[in-house]
């Protein structure tokens, strides 16, 4: 999957059975939490993770540096207002008898949709995700998101998840002639 840059700049994430498609945090909830935001950003580079590492481990700093910072807990905290509005943005896709559906991710998340390390895999790339695009220049941005991309297989979309399901493929079990197929001649 390539990366391309929009202006909405919504993220997918493939998983196993589908996507998990992300909307960017508002400007609202980055003024709110811009400082653990940045911090974060900045530590994910002063240690040497960037694109490469940064996904797969952005939200473990996050929840590091708001602790270090005590923003973590409480109402007001990290945890209870940035990671859930994250959370909130994404959707996950998946095809069911055919048919891809949209599931908010805290329902994937709690009908246990997604399994332990999916989870993990995604919350973390939606953590780098929200750092990189909140604190990168739009002319970095391309470069920074190609990399993670061409990683960990993510891409960017103009799509609201509804519409991205919808552009999806559908796949149907096709009808069976009852022939078997043929052998191949071919040693393996």
């Amino acid at each position: 999957m390539s990366t391309k840059i929009d202006k909405r700049l919504n993220i997918v994430i493939p998983i196993e059975r589908g996507h998990v498609h992300s909307m960017p945090i508002s400007r609202a909830i980055f003024d709110k939490y811009f400082l653990t935001i940045s911090k974060t950003f900045a530590t994910i580079y002063a240690e040497g993770l960037g694109f490469m590492a940064g996904p797969r481990v952005a939200a473990l700093l996050l929840k590091k540096v708001a602790q270090d910072c005590g923003e973590w807990d409480g109402e007001e905290g990290v945890a209870n207002g940035l990671m859930n509005e994250i959370v909130r943005l994404s959707n996950v896709v998946i095809q069911d008898d055919g048919i891809w559906k949209t599931i908010p991710l805290h329902n994937a998340i709690d009908k246990d949709v997604l399994n332990e390390e999916e989870r993990s895999e995604v919350i973390n790339a939606l953590v780098f995700f929200t750092c990189a695009s909140s604190m990168h220049k739009r002319t970095d941005l391309s470069a920074v998101l190609s990399g993670m991309g061409s990683i960990w297989g993510g891409q960017t979309t103009l799509s609201d998840s509804t519409e991205f399901a919808a552009s999806l493929p559908i796949s149907t079990p096709e009808d069976s002639t009852g022939q078997k197929a043929t052998a191949s001649s071919i040693p393996s």
